[in-house]
């Protein structure tokens, strides 16, 4: 069932936090129809709206590049979210009078409660939420900035600045101006499911072990030589993980004894070398199984494993899934028959 998504413009908001959300939501239908090409349609539909609920048209140059989806009509609340974006404060002061200003979208954010919809905030727009009164005894987040007014001015949330995000059912809420990345794919994960948040995810949102392995593999990317011999030990397993796992080997290019190394290794990474290995083979074959379509033979031997039965246990124990699954389910381009040549 489809979902839309009611972005809040008002004047002195951050509307660069709007756009951002909108690319996610975007990028989010593109990789759902990679998945079901036979569908019609698209999950997710978005509208920029005013503070009297009013649909906003968008800039000449955005509408151009991208045109939204139709948006869906007549959709129960529950089907809908607003996204309350931060605004421009220079203090404390200034957002205070900036909210004695803001009568109009405190009513629209407490009529969209009362029907139903979810509420969505960035920045510091969870102190328009709490101002609205739909956050008290619920968990919500704001900048770091303001915490401490934050938590003096409204006692009834329960703030917390522990995770970029924070999800309380159906009141979203990011504290950092740049998680709205993060926020737009609790959205997603909410009205459109686990699989499509974690295709999003694994494509937009930065993660170290999977942009080394990427980095390893690309002309012209490399790293500078560093002394350290955990540094070296990691290096030389990842550019060499494909080959089999040799603890002397891999003492001797760190220059240290295997024992010194065991326990050098564990106390920076947290885990041993050949368990670092095995991570990195299995974030390897989950980026091939999402952007390639070489068949599971190929991608073990790239991944250094010649027993089937071996790869397999590995790769379900640490994803949940099976191989085929994992493509199945999070492959982020779409089956070979639907590939087209554009004219």
């Amino acid at each position: 069932m489809s979902a839309r998504i009611d972005l809040l413009y008002s004047p002195g908001c951050l509307v660069g936090s709007l756009f951002g959300v909108i690319d996610v939501l975007r990028m989010s239908n593109r990789m759902w129809r990679m998945h079901h090409p036979r569908k019609r349609g698209a999950p997710l539909s978005w509208r920029v709206i005013d503070a009297q609920g009013r649909e906003l048209p968008l800039p000449e140059w955005w509408e151009a590049s991208d045109r939204p989806p139709p948006v869906a009509p007549r959709l129960p609340p529950q089907r809908t979210a607003l996204v309350v974006p931060g605004v421009d404060m220079r203090n404390v002061p200034h957002l205070v009078q900036m909210l004695r200003d803001s009568g109009d979208v405190i009513r629209l954010i407490q009529e969209h409660r009362r029907a139903g919809g979810a509420l969505a905030s960035l920045y510091n727009g969870s102190v328009l939420l709490a101002q609205a009164g739909v956050l008290d005894r619920r968990e919500a987040t704001v900048a770091w900035l303001i915490a401490g007014w934050f938590a003096r001015s409204y006692p009834g949330v329960g703030l917390r600045m522990d995770a970029p995000v924070i999800v309380d059912h159906d009141i979203f809420s990011a504290g950092a101006m740049s998680a709205h990345t993060e926020l737009a794919l609790a959205l997603v994960r909410h009205f459109a499911g686990e699989e499509l948040a974690q295709i999003g995810a694994n494509a937009l949102v930065y993660e170290a072990t999977r942009y080394r392995q990427s980095g390893i593999h690309l002309s012209g990317v490399h790293s500078v030589t560093r002394d350290s011999v955990v540094y070296k030990a990691r290096q030389w397993i990842e550019h060499h993980a494909h080959e089999p796992y040799d603890l002397d080997a891999l003492a001797e290019v760190a220059s240290v004894s295997t024992r010194t190394l065991l326990r050098h290794f564990r106390e920076v990474v947290g885990m041993s070398p050949l368990r670092y290995l095995q991570k990195l083979r299995v974030e390897r074959a989950r980026q091939l199984l999402e952007v390639t379509m070489m068949d599971l033979d190929s991608i073990m031997e790239h991944c250094g494993y010649r027993d089937g039965s071996a790869f397999r246990r590995l790769f379900q124990r640490e994803t949940g899934l099976s191989p085929s699954q994992y493509r199945a389910r999070y492959a982020v381009r779409a089956s070979r028959r639907w590939w087209r040549i554009d004219p």
